[in-house]
């Protein structure tokens, strides 16, 4: 059934093809338009579908403060292990990507993977989130909603069947969608997107984002309605030099976003030795988050009634010294234990406790001071925010379109700058890219990324240079007069690898036949082989290459029969081809001519970048069919279809009115014209 509906989805993508050349730039933000509307229309479903498991657990759709305290202890407990229970099936069965935030997966999936995320993703994180925050999950709404935008912009993408280059922006334009129809702040849901998701602030990725985050808000509008997603208060403004407390209220946030992203970081790695099946975990979570509910029944889901408190200068000091203690092991408890639920609100609703308590200092030391505890709680949102993510601009943008006040400005940019100083100078990572480093994953490095972003299937050599462990040795070097690898592989009768030969083995060995009798073979003379399988990325493959010394790995399948090869050489050509994709923007393919064209883009070592019209003969076939690395020696780094520079797919057949970008020496690229153009 399932393969029924991806192949109706597939063809209406095809079909809206045909009709819509999505080369065209207004049709592609029309596209970036449809994605917000239908990102706004996921997040009602996503929210009514959180008070719809509310209600069912506890009563009461929202204004879980108020209802918590009414409700039998054993009831609060085992509300919370039900639904972690039913996210740990959820997450078993349906989507195993859905546990834990997913700002970080859609980071990933932005960065290494084009865009592209599983249809299913969506869905399946707004059933596990909304049962997590539900039943009491003391996580945010805004993480889940960010990866739900998300999977409706790959999904439209991928549907469209848009080049990766336009699949990441529609993907990093539904999360704006999902950030900015959360909060009802278009403005702040385009910069998060913009400087987290995509780190990517450049015109033909600016505009697709803002839009959806404009039409996303506007659709939340209808239902929601236009007011802001807290009651937030008409501050008033201080002296001017209160403004300078801003500092100090920038390294408490600071110190409070270090002290929120190390309990997460310490309980996670706890939660990972605790000998359960990993179905159960979230269940214990769950019965361990219901116990801290008791103690404090704000803890109860997102907690949006209780940033209205703060906001509104209506909780204790006492409060929020409890609540400050607490929210961070209740948040980090029902992640690590595998709920679903995001750390944005959490982070705000950090921050505007120590922002309150920050106030009841300053009107404790300075009681003629007329900047309220609400309006420095404002200002410790933005900073813990800001602190935990790194994303300043995003936490100063959205303290200010849920205030419009002006006059707060100055000392919200202050308190975010100071406490992301802070943050940085002791974490390299934010609450978000964390979890990425862990995984090798450095998304400041862009060889890196350009490497872990390439399956090494993609560009090995098919059909290596092999012989049977068995092979007599004038068997080993006539394979190797065959091949340019400088290595011959070894199998065993099955077709597995055995090991590998140099050409410096075969002539020590034939130097020492004589003496042998003849008798030695290429299982004698073989080495131990460093390998890989084809799903593997290029950063993986070189990272063994370098440890053993070796200029050529084995690819294996996963039975460890060999199936092709890997060398440097090839992992250099692609490293120079996605290192220098958006050098190569603007270059305009000649049309009949065939010879060079004027606007090729020449770099050093008399390298240069030229693109070619697809000649005749071409049409049809794949790069991979043509060979033109092996023939010519240069190295296709895009295709231009319908105007747009697309990524290289190796197998996709080339068509009428395609453009190659290729990359190589003056001679070569000179060689390769004259070629197309007698085709």
């Amino acid at each position: 059934m399932n393969a029924r509906r991806e192949t109706s989805i597939d063809r209406f993508g095809a079909a809206l093809r045909r009709r819509l050349p999505l080369g065209d730039d207004p049709r592609f933000l029309a596209a970036a338009c449809v994605v917000g509307v239908l990102t706004g229309v996921a997040a009602i479903v996503f929210a009514e579908l959180i008070k719809l498991v509310q209600r069912i657990a506890i009563g009461v759709p929202d204004l879980a403060l108020y209802q918590v305290p009414t409700l039998p202890a054993w009831r609060i407990v085992a509300v919370a292990g039900t639904g972690g229970l039913l996210v740990g099936l959820v997450s078993r069965y349906l989507a195993p990507e859905v546990h834990g935030h997913g700002v970080p997966a859609v980071m990933e999936a932005v960065a290494l993977r084009g865009g592209r995320i599983r249809r299913r993703v969506a869905f399946v994180k707004s059933l596990a989130s909304a049962l997590t925050i539900g039943t009491g999950g003391s996580v945010g709404r805004e993480g889940p909603i960010v990866q739900i935008g998300a999977g409706v912009g790959s999904a439209v993408g991928q549907a469209l069947g848009v080049p990766a280059d336009r699949l990441r922006t529609l993907t990093s334009a539904g999360a704006a969608g999902g950030i900015a129809a959360a909060f009802n702040a278009p403005i702040a849901g385009a910069f998060f997107a913009l400087e987290v998701i995509s780190r990517n602030f450049a015109a033909p990725t600016f505009g697709p984002v803002v839009l959806c985050a404009v039409f996303a808000t506007a659709v939340s509008r209808v239902y929601f309605g236009p007011a802001p997603a807290f009651l937030v208060p008409v501050f008033g403004a201080g002296a001017v030099w209160e403004t300078g407390l801003a500092v100090l209220l920038g390294v408490v946030c600071g110190v409070v976003a270090l002290y929120f992203i190390g309990v997460l970081e310490g309980l996670e790695r706890l939660w990972e030795h605790v000998r359960l099946p990993q179905v159960l975990k979230p269940a214990l979570g769950g019965v361990m988050v219901g116990g801290l509910i008791l103690v404090s029944p704000a803890l109860y889901g997102t907690g949006y009634e209780t940033m209205d408190a703060m906001l509104g200068s209506t909780l204790t000091w006492q409060q929020l010294a409890l609540l400050l203690l607490l929210k961070p092991i209740a948040c980090s408890l029902t992640l690590a234990s595998g709920g679903s639920g995001g750390v944005f609100l959490p982070s705000l609703y950090l921050g505007g406790l120590a922002g309150g308590l920050f106030g009841y200092g300053v009107l404790s030391f300075l009681p003629e001071s007329v900047t309220s505890p609400g309006a420095w709680a404002l200002a410790g949102m933005a900073g813990v925010l800001a602190g935990t993510s790194f994303a300043p601009i995003t936490a100063i943008i959205l303290a200010f379109e849920l205030t419009h006040d002006y006059a707060l400005v100055l000392p919200i940019m202050i308190t975010s700058a100071v406490a992301t100083l802070i943050t940085r100078a002791v974490r390299r990572d934010s609450i978000y890219t964390r979890k990425l480093s862990e995984q090798g994953i450095d998304l400041d490095r862009r060889d890196d990324l350009a490497l872990r972003g390439v399956r090494i299937g993609d560009v090995m050599q098919g059909e290596p240079p092999a012989v049977a462990a068995s092979a007599p040795l004038d068997v080993v070097l006539a394979r190797f007069l065959d091949a340019d690898l400088g290595t011959v592989f070894v199998t065993d009768a099955h077709g597995r690898l055995f090991g590998q030969v140099s050409l410096h083995d075969v002539k020590s060995a034939l130097a020492e036949q004589g003496t042998l009798g003849g008798l030695v073979v290429a299982g004698d003379v073989s080495e131990r082989s460093v390998s890989a399988v084809a799903d593997g990325n290029l950063a993986e493959a070189i990272d063994k290459m370098a440890r053993d010394g070796r200029e050529v790995m084995a690819v294996v399948d996963t039975d460890g029969r060999l199936v092709g090869a890997l060398s440097l050489r090839s992992i250099a050509d692609v490293f120079a081809r996605e290192v220098l994709r958006g050098e190569y923007v603007g270059i305009r393919a000649h049309d009949g001519e065939r010879a060079p064209s004027k606007e090729a883009l020449r770099l050093a070592g008399g390298v240069g970048v030229q693109s070619i019209a697809v000649p005749e003969g071409f049409v049809g076939a794949s790069v991979r069919e043509l060979g033109i690395r092996s023939r010519w020696n240069v190295s296709v780094i895009a295709v231009r279809r319908d105007g747009i520079d697309g990524e290289v797919d190796p197998d996709r057949a080339l068509r009428a009115g395609d453009a190659i970008v290729v990359m190589g020496t003056g001679r070569d690229l000179a060689r390769f014209t004259e070629a197309a153009g007698s085709r």
